[in-house]
């Protein structure tokens, strides 16, 4: 094995002063640095033509490699403009599809609104016409009575038939329903129910 040469570097006292300052801060000395420093460029993990100065910036960089990242920065633009007209498509095609539903709710809820208000039109004339119903059966009634009154001022009806009759219904025997389950209310004040010797009838109120 050959032996270990020495090498002598002459450098000014305030540089060997910080260098060595330098070593201590990486927890070396001056020697050790100096021999990995020596070894690094040997195995060529240190480029030394940046410690030279004989490349600087740009020119330090391999041309191949920057060939490639232009290469791959093209690439990556053109699939991102891509990427972004599909987007822009995309959100293009909601907007209507939003624009489509929400013109569609409105014709929905202007038919709707249409059909509640001719409904309630409806409703309101149907109730009209009700009321002109109960006023017109309520006259009726009121008719009924009065020819009923008058009918009973020149002959009061004596039995169950003549009474039915007068009542204008079809049988006597409605009465003896009417016996068992009480006088409808209209009838009430043209007609009682009394007790004759233990048996009930009914008569005209006179």
């Amino acid at each position: 094995m050959a032996r270990d040469k020495l090498i002598t570097v002459r450098i000014e006292g305030e540089k060997r002063d910080a260098f060595n300052q330098l070593a201590k801060s990486q927890n070396t000395d001056t020697a050790s640095l100096l021999y990995d420093f020596i070894n690094q460029c040997l195995a060529g993990t240190i480029d030394i033509g940046i410690v030279t100065g004989k490349k600087q910036g740009i020119d330090s960089i391999d041309t191949d490699r920057i060939d490639k990242l232009e290469t791959t920065t093209q690439r990556l633009d053109e699939r991102l403009g891509i990427i972004t007209k599909r987007l822009n498509d995309w959100i293009e095609a909601v907007d209507d599809r939003l624009s489509d539903c929400d013109q569609g709710l409105s014709e929905k809820i202007f038919s709707l609104d249409h059909r509640l208000k001719a409904l309630s039109m409806q409703l309101d004339s149907q109730q009209i016409d009700s009321i002109d119903s109960i006023d017109t059966t309520s006259q009726q009634i009121d008719s009924i009575d009065s020819i009923d009154t008058t009918s009973q001022q020149i002959d009061t009806p004596k039995t169950q038939k003549a009474i039915a009759e007068r009542l204008g219904l079809k049988s006597p025997t409605t009465l003896n329903r009417w016996i068992k389950s009480g006088i409808p209310e209209p009838y009430q004040s043209r007609i009682q129910i009394v007790d004759r010797g233990g048996k009930k009838k009914i008569e005209w109120i006179s």
